[in-house]
């Protein structure tokens, strides 16, 4: 027998260190190029849907116009009977699906005139009334005085400040579409603005605001005051007295309760009275207040077209 004796060149398995490093690094590239990009698609779907949860709340007030001749309330006085306090979010449940809940909510003013504590409504979360790139939407949270409650992302405009109410909605308006002399699609009528970071300000069931006008609770005007209320804690006195902006406003920052802002970038949502649905840049702050005067007159050029 003849044994042939062969030469095997084995190539040695795995990596070396230098050949690690670099798929490592390669790695952390491209994780680097695609995190961001996901996150992109991710906040354009929230925004989407953002947007179709104000669409529906539009439709709805347009519905409620036309049945009852007006726009719903902005928000009752205190006490008044039979529904103090409440927002102009709460006769829109049965045209956003929640026929149940308003059902609830005549029960429990029928037992309680007071809505703050025993009322179902202020710590159930409606979904058509939150916006999910905000974190703090769609949940129940505690706040000051020990009290459970839910928020909203989308404020009725009340015009210029709480004092005007030269907007669509403020304290016990009753708003027409033939009132807004402006034109439908040069006045707004909602608009973005995410909870104060205590959940104080941004209720969707009811709230009182300064000197119950609502503000900045659920309406709020685009160039909000914040005076002093001697003997009343509002949890906002560290902040400017006013007027304020429309800016970007910053998580944890109890003054970006005073004025509109979201987290999408460059700007927020609203509605116009015409039921259209924008994303108003920041830029264009100088034109706000043309836009949220039912009946101002004013000329109003769309520099965010």
């Amino acid at each position: 027998m003849i044994f042939l004796s062969q030469h095997i060149n084995k190539t040695p398995l795995g990596f070396t260190l230098i050949e690690l490093l670099v798929v490592v690094a390669i790695i952390g590239v491209l994780v680097g190029i695609t995190l961001p990009a996901v996150q992109m698609v991710r906040e354009a779907a929230r925004r989407t849907q953002c947007a179709n949860n104000l669409k529906q709340v539009a439709t709805a007030l347009h519905n409620f116009e036309s049945a009852r001749g007006h726009l719903p309330t902005g928000i009752t006085e205190f006490g008044a009977v039979p529904y103090g306090s409440t927002t102009f979010l709460v006769p829109l449940l049965p045209y956003v699906e929640q026929q149940n809940l308003w059902d609830q909510a005549m029960i429990d003013y029928g037992f309680d005139p007071s809505p703050f504590l025993s009322h179902l409504g202020m710590r159930t979360v409606v979904p058509t009334y939150q916006c999910p790139s905000d974190p703090e939407s769609g949940k129940v949270q505690w706040t000051h005085q020990n009290r459970i409650v839910t928020t909203t992302s989308y404020l009725g405009v009340n015009g210029t400040n709480y004092t005007t109410r030269d907007g669509v909605f403020f304290l016990n308006s009753k708003t027409r579409m033939r009132d807004i002399t402006d034109g439908a699609s040069n006045t707004l009528m909602i608009g973005e603005r995410p909870p104060s970071p205590d959940l104080w300000y941004g209720w969707w069931y009811a709230g009182f605001g300064r000197d119950g006008s609502g503000s900045p609770d659920m309406i709020l005007g685009v160039r909000e005051l914040n005076p002093p209320v001697p003997g009343i804690t509002t949890y906002l006195e560290s902040c400017p007295p006013g007027p304020y902006d429309y800016v970007k406003g910053r998580m944890g920052e109890m003054c970006s309760t005073l004025h509109f802002w979201s987290y999408h970038p460059g700007g927020a949502n609203f509605a116009l009275c015409d039921g259209s649905i924008r994303l108003i840049p920041y830029t264009a702050n100088d034109i706000l207040p043309a836009l949220a005067t039912r009946a101002g007159n004013e000329v109003v050029n769309h520099l965010w077209d």
